[in-house]
């Protein structure tokens, strides 16, 4: 019996190594699929690794490029700002003139309405002076109308009463 129970152990045992090479044949499998995958997984790795760099480096001379956009815009807002003022005070200065001339303007203005009123007032003063003086002359030459008829008549009554008339 003893040789019936090493049989058997030596028949578990050769069916142990059986499966034992078998599952190491596998694992052997696996491991070189694993280690094909490895490699792969590397090489991805190492290219996306190197892009990566690429992509910073890219990343750090466009970087440069949006710090030397933003100084420059920060200059140009800084120049903006300056022109906006000095416009402002433009502005201002123009309003201030705009007002002074439309002040003069008026003034003038009220001075030639106040001289065309006077003017006006001499003009009316002057019409009826030459009214009432041409009136006056009419009068007179009424008046030295009717004298002269007057004297006429006196005179053609002396001239009768001097030298009669003849027959």
């Amino acid at each position: 019996m003893k040789e019936i129970i090493k049989t058997i152990v030596i028949v578990i045992l050769v069916i142990v190594a059986i499966y034992f090479s078998f599952l190491v044949g596998k694992l052997n499998n696996k491991m070189d699929y694993l280690n094909r995958q490895d490699s792969l997984i590397t090489s991805q790795y190492d290219d996306f690794s190197f892009r990566l760099k690429d992509l910073e480096l890219q990343f750090i001379g466009r970087g440069k490029h949006i710090q030397q956009f933003q100084r420059d815009l920060k200059d140009l807002k800084l120049m903006l700002y300056e022109k906006e003022a000095k416009l402002i005070s433009r502005i201002d200065s123009v309003g201030l003139l705009l007002s002074d001339f439309k002040i003069e303007t008026n003034n003038q203005l009220q001075n030639l309405k106040n001289s065309i009123d006077a003017v006006d007032e001499r003009l009316a003063s002057f019409q009826r002076q030459m009214t009432r003086s041409t009136t006056d002359l009419q009068t007179a030459t009424i008046r030295l109308k009717r004298n002269l008829k007057d004297l006429d008549e006196r005179l053609k009554t002396v001239e009768k009463k001097v030298f009669p008339k003849k027959k």
